[in-house]
């Protein structure tokens, strides 16, 4: 039986398909940088981003004084506050079908997650939308220090949930290899 359902955020509850945000290496010319140099660089650095180890906005200053930028205050703040206010925009326009889906699991006494691979930026806007009332926990990557496909990351979900993982379905695009991570670690996906 199934008492627990996580879903993914990004392309899944979300979508970023109308807003298009651009990628962070289009920020390497506001910070002095190349753009195929900084996109190097970034590759390199995303993960410890993506599970908190490192700031964005610390990245950003690292990446750029290594490239030889002199990155101030100021325009690493815009450029992080230009971020969070870019991802924010998927957030206020949900799709009614979704909301009406995660209603009817809700009705059903299904107990809803969400699991994302994010940085503290690209979920800001989070606690205002409308489906965040609606999960009994969110799990984002940059704070438990953990991303998928990590099977600890969907554990650590099912644990706030109070519910096995073999009670549980993971819903997501597939990205990140995050089907095959849900299975490893006892979900459904």
């Amino acid at each position: 039986m199934v008492k627990a359902i996580l879903f993914d955020l990004f392309e899944t509850l979300i979508t970023e398909s109308r807003t298009q945000p651009p990628g962070v290496a289009s920020l390497a010319p506001e910070l002095g940088c190349e753009r195929e140099a900084f996109r190097t660089q970034w590759k390199a650095l995303r993960p410890a981003v993506t599970v908190g180890g490192v700031s964005f906005r610390h990245a950003l200053s690292d990446i750029a004084t290594r490239l030889g930028g002199h990155p101030d205050d100021v325009t690493l703040q815009r450029l992080c506050d230009k971020r969070t206010r870019r991802k924010a925009e998927p957030f206020a326009q949900i799709e009614r079908q979704v909301l009406m889906m995660i209603d009817y699991l809700r009705s059903r006494d299904v107990r809803l997650g969400v699991i994302s691979n994010c940085f503290a930026e690209d979920v800001g806007a989070w606690p205002q939308c409308s489906l965040a009332s609606r999960f009994d926990c969110a799990v984002f990557s940059f704070e438990v220090g953990l991303a998928k496909p990590d099977p600890e990351i969907y554990r650590e979900a099912t644990r706030r949930l109070q519910v096995h993982v073999s009670e549980t379905w993971f819903i997501g695009d597939g990205a990140d290899d995050e089907l095959s991570g849900a299975m490893q670690a006892g979900l459904r996906a």
